[in-house]
């Protein structure tokens, strides 16, 4: 059997399914791909390959803020930094949540 005589009933669903609007979105896609493809390989890809560390990262931050937070805890008076500190956030907080 030839492959073209073996394609042709998906072939013919195909082109009775196809709505024109379809068609067009296709060929847009089609105009789009040598742009999507470069954006891939040249911005998408290379972060995707550094995401490996990103867990390792986090971990660090947060133990390094951890750290920071005892320090800061050390601090005579730290108790009232912090309160006025979580007041000054829940006051914003209002005001944005007024705001919206």
């Amino acid at each position: 059997m030839k492959p073209l005589t073996a394609l042709a009933p998906s072939v013919r669903r195909l082109a009775d399914t196809l709505e024109p609007d379809e068609v067009e979105a296709v060929v847009r896609l089609i105009d789009q791909l040598p742009v999507l493809v470069k954006h891939l390989e040249e911005d998408i890809l290379p972060v995707l390959g550094s995401m490996g560390n990103v867990g390792e990262d986090v971990h660090d931050l947060v133990d390094t803020m951890q750290d920071l937070r005892q320090v800061v805890k050390g601090f005579p008076g730290s108790r009232l930094f912090r309160r006025r500190g979580a007041e000054e956030i829940a006051e914003e907080d209002e005001e944005e949540a007024a705001g919206a």
